[in-house]
């Protein structure tokens, strides 16, 4: 299907992994959340997360490789997504057919 001079391509569908690292800071917000949340709260906050790191399997194309030091350090070819909130941001790469979240992070924290 062709819109004037830009074809339409199909999506790519890409299997999500999440390493060892992003998942020592999802284990850590969870800590911290319930400091400051009830249960339900914390996990509700929690699952949107974990949404979110999903629908990398069909946007995760959609993100361009940064040219950020703070997020290139995490991989050569990082890319970044925020949180709904704008208060995480997830690191991820591709590779061949997957996408690997390397870290989420605060976006406080990514400066340069």
């Amino acid at each position: 299907m062709q819109f004037g001079t830009a074809t339409l391509r199909k999506m790519k569908n890409y299997r999500v992994r999440v390493s060892r690292k992003a998942w020592n800071d999802i284990e850590d917000l969870a800590d911290f959340l319930l400091t400051v949340k009830d249960f339900e709260s914390a996990r509700r906050y929690l699952d949107t997360m974990m949404a979110e790191v999903q629908s990398l399997a069909l946007f995760a194309d959609l993100y361009c490789i940064s040219t950020m030091a703070d997020i290139l350090k995490y991989h050569l070819k990082a890319r970044r997504m925020a949180s709904h909130n704008r208060r995480w941001v997830y690191i991820f790469h591709i590779e061949d057919d997957t996408v690997i979240v390397d870290r989420i992070r605060p976006s406080k924290i990514i400066t340069k």
